[in-house]
């Protein structure tokens, strides 16, 4: 904290009268100037996230990135002789002494003076250390430019919130660079020097607001302002825009990230300097951190132990825009639930089973049974899928009112008689799951275990007409003179054909405008697909959901997975998916011309009359029809079932 040393009248007499002789004492050579710098990661739009390193404070190279205004307030405040005196100022100290005089006290430290004290000194109130003090000053003075020395207390001193040096301190109170600090900031900042934590905008903004308005009085007393500028200038408002500490996971997450790129080249994270601009997008992370606080006021208390894994990626570059890795209350170097779990993805995983039909040359109208179905009786492996009803329609469901409800006996039936195991395992690992998937049948209902970035990833493919795109977090990291030590490239392949991926996400639009996924709606009204996943007694529950801009999976459960959610939460519909629609209707309104758009048909795929019985194109005896979206570079001849009857050619 910086203060203005206060001595007695007696003291400063002493000081004035004797300072000519016993400042003649010689000081031994300045020892070198070691501050503590941090390395510092960015949004992708240049807003601060966090600093790597035990003080927050960042080295500005010179006054020419400070606003002239920071530099005025401060020399009109705190030494208005800077330009004139050899580092100690005997008008400063007569000033100090007519105060005390008054009744009132000041000291009488020059800007280099109270340089001194910050680099080498302690904070005690001797004669003995201020002579020292005004001695330490004069070899400044004599081994500095003047310049030098503003720039040297700009980055020395401290603002308060954690925030050293006038780069922290712009970005902490204004979200800005120094460079960019008007008139009004930068006498803000130039008043929390005498009192952080007396003057704080924050907690006492009337205070900081008077002590402000003091500095631009000043700032008229020695001609920079007008007396009608003055008057405009006072009549202001603080303006704080304090930097609200988004992304305390994600920046946990690049810091490791950053390790793996640095570590082999011998740099430092936490004491090189670094400036790490990172893929996240300010707002729609304030947005999805705003989302899950609103959700977790509204869990029951027997909830608030639970943890959530959200992340978001940019469809077709892999870019992750937003991170929340734990609950409200959880430690931003604990275990983060978007990379660092693999929790069983319960129907969010019938995407992979269904789209992998849809590229076999099946239609979203292909019948499946709603029927019990045994897999591997009477052995260890027995598999008795339910569906979440508790009951069975009996009858044959399209694929797309399968997906639309998640139908677990259809996607049973779909493993067991459509395909297998193996086949679906292999289709998601092409979307992007590296995680290991055990071919067995009940991986249709998503009894593999998988992680939220996995997930968000692999729901990428859909939503970008096939492409994947490897997920990651740091842009460019360059050293304190901007010298780039590492330049992201985006790593995408074609992994899936345009037209399954838009049959696919036609199919899970349906989710979200009237299946289990309709919590979107009443928060979100845009462009929409996803699945909702609920695992066995709700341990975990699950939405992820896209459009053609992002890719967002959520995830809620426990650390603990024997623990169950409930509260009427206990269904990735109703504890996810409106975190989602909340976090997305912020982010169409922050991107309106890109998050609104509709999902690119293919050349491909048309609209064919299918006979419903069969799920293929129709004949002429086919005696219910309907228009469904198709591939109609798959189809394999018309209706089996009806066949005997010539029908339309497609």
């Amino acid at each position: 904290m910086h203060k203005k040393n206060t001595f007695n009248l007696k003291e400063l007499l002493f000081i004035l009268i004797f300072l000519p002789v016993l400042s003649g004492t010689i000081y031994p050579q300045l020892p070198p100037v070691k501050l503590q710098y941090s390395s510092y990661a960015l949004s992708a739009d240049g807003r601060l996230i966090g600093y790597y390193g035990d003080k927050h404070r960042v080295e500005v190279k010179s006054t020419g990135y400070i606003s002239k205004w920071v530099i005025y307030s401060l020399i009109a405040t705190e030494d208005r002789d800077f330009y004139n005196h050899d580092g100690v100022s005997y008008k400063g100290l007569g000033r100090a002494i007519l105060k005390t005089l008054s009744g009132s006290t000041q000291g009488g430290s020059t800007l280099t003076m109270q340089l001194a004290r910050n680099l080498f000194l302690s904070r005690e109130q001797t004669i003995t250390r201020k002579l020292t003090e005004i001695n330490i000053a004069r070899e400044l003075e004599k081994k500095y430019t003047k310049d030098q020395i503003l720039l040297l207390y700009l980055n020395t001193c401290y603002f308060g919130h954690g925030a050293y040096g006038i780069w922290a301190a712009a970005e902490e109170f204004f979200s800005k660079t120094p460079d960019k600090l008007s008139v009004t900031e930068s006498a803000t900042l130039a008043g929390l020097l005498q009192s952080p934590s007396a003057y704080d905008p924050a907690k006492s903004p009337q205070k900081a607001l008077n002590r402000r308005n003091e500095v631009l009085h000043n700032l008229l007393e020695v001609g920079k302002l007008s007396q009608r500028e003055f008057e405009r200038y006072r009549s202001r408002p603080l303006g704080l825009k304090m930097n609200q500490g988004v992304g305390r996971h994600f920046l946990e997450h690049v810091r490791k990230e950053a390790l793996a790129i640095l570590n082999s080249r011998g740099i430092s994270l936490n004491s090189d300097q670094l400036k790490i601009t990172t893929t996240l997008d300010y707002e729609i992370q304030k947005a999805a951190e705003d989302a899950v606080n609103w959700q977790y006021g509204r869990f029951p208390a027997s909830m608030k132990q639970a943890q959530v894994g959200l992340v978001s990626v940019e469809v077709g570059t892999g870019k992750i825009k937003a991170m929340v890795g734990g609950s409200p209350s959880s430690e931003s170097r604990g275990l983060n639930h978007t990379d660092e779990i693999h929790r069983q993805p319960g129907s969010s995983f019938k995407p992979f089973l269904y789209a992998s039909l849809l590229e076999k040359g099946f239609t979203l109208a292909t019948p499946l049974k709603d029927f019990p179905i045994v897999v591997d009786s009477g052995t260890v492996r027995e598999w008795k899928p339910e569906n979440s009803t508790g009951s069975f329609s009996y009858s044959m469901t399209p694929m797309i009112d399968a997906i639309k409800h998640s139908v677990n006996a259809c996607a049973a039936d779909a493993m067991v008689n459509l395909t297998c195991p193996d086949s679906v395992a292999a289709f998601a690992s092409r979307l992007g799951i590296k995680s290991n998937i055990p071919p067995y049948p009940s991986i249709a209902l998503g009894t593999a275990e998988v992680t939220p970035l996995e997930m968000a990833a692999a729901y990428g493919v859909f939503a970008s007409e096939g492409l994947y795109a490897k997920p990651y977090s740091i842009l460019k990291i360059e050293d304190k003179n901007s010298r780039v030590l590492y330049q992201a490239h985006t790593n995408t392949e074609t992994v899936l054909d345009s037209a399954t991926a838009y049959l696919t996400s036609r199919a899970l639009e349906e989710v979200v405008s009237g299946g289990t996924a309709n919590s979107v709606k009443p928060y979100f009204k845009g462009v929409a697909a996803g699945k909702t996943g609920t695992t066995q007694n709700s341990a975990d529950v699950w939405f992820v959901g896209y459009n053609t801009r992002l890719s967002t999976a959520i995830w809620i459960g426990y650390d603990n997975p024997s623990r169950k959610l409930g509260g009427g939460f206990q269904y990735g519909g109703s504890a996810c998916a409106p975190i989602w629609a909340r976090m997305m209707s912020v982010a169409h309104l922050q991107y309106p011309g890109s998050y609104g758009n509709q999902f690119r048909r293919p050349s491909t795929v048309a609209d064919i009359e299918v006979c419903e019985d069969s799920g293929e194109p129709a004949t002429g005896s086919c005696p219910r029809r309907k228009l469904y979206p198709v591939n109609f570079l798959l189809l394999k001849g018309s209706c089996h079932i009806h066949q005997h009857q010539i029908g339309k050619k497609y």
